[in-house]
């Protein structure tokens, strides 16, 4: 029986927002981390005042409980969801029935630079 709203956990990076004045906040930032369950690696940079983590959790899950424990407002920037199909080749498991791009085609480059217009006409 499917349960109704339930959202699978993905392995994603995400990359939050929060002020982060001083040094203490940065190791409370980094305990709080350290305890969630499903992050697998962490970046606090304290002069941007961002906190990246990436694992397999619930983005909003993480941000209510860092926004909780911290007692200040997280703003999320940015989440980039992985394919876990690939087995860590990096090429998302995906077989594709083209062969990659040839940079070596001819390609009409006369749009980009005027020394181009020589070559690509024949001259």
């Amino acid at each position: 029986m499917p349960v109704l709203g339930y959202i699978p956990v993905k392995s994603c990076c995400m990359v939050m927002r929060l002020n982060l004045d001083c040094n203490a906040c940065c190791r409370k930032t980094r305990r709080i981390i350290l305890q969630m369950k499903g992050v697998e690696t962490h970046m606090i940079d304290k002069q941007q005042c961002t906190v990246t983590v990436c694992g397999r959790f619930r983005a909003s899950d993480v941000a209510i409980k860092l926004r909780k424990k911290m007692k200040r407002r997280v703003e999320i920037l940015h989440i980039e969801e992985e394919d876990d199909y690939g087995g860590g080749d990096g090429g998302g498991g995906q077989q594709h029935d083209h062969p990659p791009p040839d940079h070596h085609q001819d390609i009409n480059m006369s749009h980009h630079h005027p020394a181009f217009i020589a070559t690509a006409n024949g001259d």
